[in-house]
């Protein structure tokens, strides 16, 4: 149960990592988001609604998405000492700790922020645990940095064979129609 919690969070963060930070996209330039649409992404990318996500939380949600995209290039780059270096800053930073939750007549909840925290400490506190979980449990090579060309989207890997190397089809795509044209034009 615990780590399918932290699945869901470590998918959180790279919808979070994708929508608020990079500069390309499948090949193409990635707009900077500012006011309105930078509030909309980041509420998206948390599933959020009810106006829970103002452009304060939003620029503070930017942050985070940056400091976790930090710790994915590390890891992505096979360099985990310093990925848990900056993790390990990351879970100072947004007082993780474990504790245990009631919210009414539901039952007991785990939770690693306190219940004064407000939405960006909790999704920092959550996503700083989940990360460290996978890092401890030695499955670093199942977040990564895209490798096609002009595109630095993060994914998980969640295949068996732990072979992935694309953000997804676009990419994979576009980089075996390029190799095709280089096969092509070099014969």
């Amino acid at each position: 149960m615990a780590d399918e919690h932290h699945a869901v969070r470590l998918e959180t963060g790279v919808t979070l990592v994708n929508a608020l930070t990079g500069e390309h996209v499948h090949g193409r330039p990635k707009p900077a988001l500012q006011g309105q649409g930078l509030v909309r992404a980041a509420a998206e990318a948390l599933g959020t609604g009810n106006g829970q996500v103002d452009l304060l939380t939003a620029e503070r949600l930017r942050n985070l998405a940056s400091r976790l995209r930090e710790i994915i290039e590390s890891l992505s780059r096979r360099e985990p000492d310093l990925a848990a270096g900056l993790l390990n800053r990351m879970l100072v930073d947004s007082k993780a700790r474990p504790s245990l939750h009631r919210h009414g007549e539901r039952s007991w909840q785990l939770r690693f922020h306190g219940p004064e925290a407000d939405l960006v400490q909790q999704w920092a506190a959550g996503l700083a645990v989940s990360v460290a979980a996978a890092l401890g449990d030695d499955i670093p090579h199942r977040v990564g940095l895209c490798a096609a060309p002009r595109c630095d989207q993060v994914y998980i890997d969640a295949s068996q064979a732990q072979i992935k190397r694309f953000c997804g089809l676009a990419c994979q795509n576009r980089v075996k129609a390029a190799a095709y044209r280089a096969r092509r034009s070099g014969a």
